[in-house]
C-alpha cells in the first residue's frame, strides 16, 4: 500500500480541518491540496486500502498505510485483514470543518445534556471518535402528471357559509431536489438521517487529498436500492391536497411519469461508539456543522431517584391543595396506567422495528421494506406483530380491568377502591422500569455482525 507521504521528508501528511491545507505532522510541510494532487498524480502515489474487521466483517477504505486496530463499528480490538481495492470514484465531496477536539466538546455536551445517562457513557477512555467520510446518494426528480380532481371554496356571509365545490383538471411539473440516503449497509439509517443537516452546497470536486488522515466508506448499497422510495414520496407529494386561490384542492390518485438522477457524495461524520456487554451505543457528529445523534440509555437507579423525589413533592401539593377521595384516586391510578399503557406500547413497536431493522432500507432491501411499511410522505409506519403489543399492553389492560370491576360493583367500601389504586399504582411502577428496558434497547444495538461493511479506527 502506498500512502500519502510527505513529498519533502517522506514522513506522513494529512489534511488539515482549520488550515485548509496538506501538513507533515514531522518536518512541518504545508503545501496546497491543488499542489499535493499534482505531486500524487506524477508519481502514481495512492490507492486504498480495504480493512476487514474479522469480527463483524465490517470494512474501511484507507488511503495511508494506517493499520487499524479497533472497529469503529463493533468496538472490538483487532488486526484487521487488508486488501488493496479499486472504488468507484464519488461525484463529490464535503470536506471536514469540524475538528475531532471540537467533536468531543459538542459530545461532552451532549452527554451534560443527558443528567440521568449512565456514568460509563462518560469514561472517556471507553471511546474515541473515528473520521469517516460517508457515502450518500443524493437524488434529483422531475415529476409531471395530468390530475383530475375536485375541490371547494368555503364562503362566508355574515353567519352563513357557502361552499362551492369544483371538477379541476390541470397538469403538474415538479422537481424535487436533495433528497438523501445513505450508501453504507453498517451507519445504520436512523442514524444517518438524524445527522444529515449538511449543506450540499458546499460540496467539492472529490479530490482523494480530502481522505487523507480519515476513512472512507466506500459504500455497498446499490444507487437503485432507494429509486422506489424517492417514487413514493414523488407520488405523495404530487397527490396531497393543497389550497389554490381560497380553493381547497382535494388529494387525488394521479400516476406522475418521474425522472431521476442521483450523484454519489461523500459527507464528513465523526463516528464514536461505546461497547457494553453485547450492547453498543453509537455518537455520530456532523463533521461540517457540529450536528450531533447520540445514543443515550438510562441510568435505572438515577431515573428512580428523581422519580421518587417527584412523585413525593406532587404527593405533598395535592394533599396540602385537594382532599383526593378514593374513588377519584382510584381514577387518577387508573390515568396513569393507561398513559403508560400507551407510552410503552408505542416504545415496544419502535424497538420491534429497529431490532428487526425494517427501518433500514439499505440493509433489508425496498422489497421487505415495502412489505412492512406504509405511509411515507411525512413518516413511515410499520406493522408490529400481535405479540409484540400483547406484551407491552397486558398489565394495562389488567389493571384497568380490576378498576372497571370496582367502579361498575356499585360499591362504596374504600378498601375496594384503595386495593384497586394500588394495584393499579403498582402495575404502572413495573411499567415503568419495562419503559426503561425498552428506551435502553432503543439507545443501543446488538453487536453488528456484517458480510461485507465498512468501518474501523487506528487506534485501540
Amino acid at each position: 500500500m502506498k500512502a500519502f507521504r510527505c513529498p519533502s521528508c517522506g514522513g506522513e501528511i494529512r489534511y488539515d480541518i482549520q488550515k485548509k491545507t496538506m501538513s507533515c505532522s514531522y518536518c512541518g510541510t504545508e503545501i496546497t491540496r491543488e499542489e499535493y494532487t499534482e505531486y500524487l498524480n506524477q508519481n502514481g502515489m495512492y490507492a486504498a486500502n480495504e480493512l476487514v474487521c474479522p469480527q463483524c466483517g465490517a470494512s474501511v477504505l484507507s488511503y495511508d498505510d494506517t493499520i487499524a486496530s479497533f472497529c469503529s463499528y463493533c468496538g472490538s480490538p483487532v488486526t484487521f485483514m487488508q486488501n488493496t481495492v479499486e472504488d468507484s470514484k464519488p461525484d463529490g465531496v464535503v470536506p471536514f470543518e469540524v475538528t475531532e477536539e471540537a467533536a468531543e466538546r459538542i459530545y461532552e455536551k451532549r452527554l451534560k445534556e443527558a443528567s440521568i445517562g449512565p456514568e460509563w457513557l462518560r469514561e472517556k477512555g471507553e471511546r474515541k471518535f473515528v473520521g469517516i467520510y460517508m457515502p450518500y446518494y443524493v437524488y434529483d426528480a422531475r415529476a409531471r402528471a395530468h390530475v383530475k380532481t375536485t375541490g371547494d371554496e368555503h364562503i362566508v356571509h355574515g353567519d352563513r357559509t357557502t361552499v362551492k365545490e369544483y371538477d379541476m383538471e390541470f397538469d403538474v411539473d415538479s422537481t424535487y431536489n436533495g433528497t438523501r440516503f445513505d450508501a453504507a449497509k453498517a451507519f445504520p439509517d436512523s442514524l444517518s438521517e438524524s445527522v444529515d443537516t449538511f449543506d450540499p452546497d458546499k460540496a467539492k470536486e472529490f479530490d482523494v487529498t480530502y481522505l487523507a488522515g480519515f476513512y472512507a466508506d466506500g459504500g455497498n448499497v446499490k444507487e437503485e436500492a432507494y429509486r422506489g422510495i424517492v417514487e413514493k414520496l414523488v407520488a405523495g407529494d404530487v397527490n396531497s391536497g393543497f389550497k389554490y386561490n381560497g380553493i381547497n384542492v382535494k388529494p387525488n390518485n394521479a400516476v406522475p411519469e418521474t425522472e431521476i438522477t442521483a450523484k454519489k457524495v461523500l459527507f464528513p461524520v465523526w463516528l464514536g461508539i461505546h461497547k457494553k456487554g453485547d450492547r453498543i451505543c453509537y455518537a455520530a457528529i456532523n463533521g461540517q456543522n457540529g450536528n450531533v445523534a447520540a445514543e443515550i440509555p438510562i441510568d435505572r437507579w438515577k431515573y428512580l431517584k428523581i422519580s421518587i423525589i417527584v412523585a413525593a413533592v406532587l404527593a405533598v401539593i395535592l394533599n396540602l391543595v385537594f382532599t383526593i377521595r378514593p374513588g377519584i384516586f382510584t381514577w387518577i391510578s387508573a390515568g396513569i396506567l393507561l398513559i403508560f399503557g400507551i407510552t410503552l406500547a408505542k416504545f415496544a413497536g419502535n424497538v420491534y422495528v429497529r431490532e428487526h431493522h425494517l427501518d433500514d432500507i439499505g440493509l433489508i432491501g425496498e422489497e421487505k421494506f415495502f412489505d412492512t411499511a406504509s405511509g411515507g410522505r411525512t413518516k413511515w409506519k410499520f406493522r408490529i406483530p400481535g405479540a409484540v403489543k400483547f406484551k407491552a399492553w397486558w398489565k394495562t389492560i389488567l389493571g384497568l380491568l380490576l378498576f372497571v370491576a370496582v367502579i361498575g360493583s356499585g360499591t362504596v367500601e374504600d378498601a375496594f377502591f384503595y386495593g384497586a389504586a394500588a394495584v393499579n399504582i403498582a402495575l404502572a411502577v413495573w411499567s415503568a422500569f419495562d419503559l426503561i428496558k425498552q428506551q435502553n434497547l432503543l439507545s443501543s444495538r446488538d453487536i453488528p455482525i456484517f458480510s461485507m461493511k465498512r468501518g474501523g479506527d487506528e487506534n485501540g
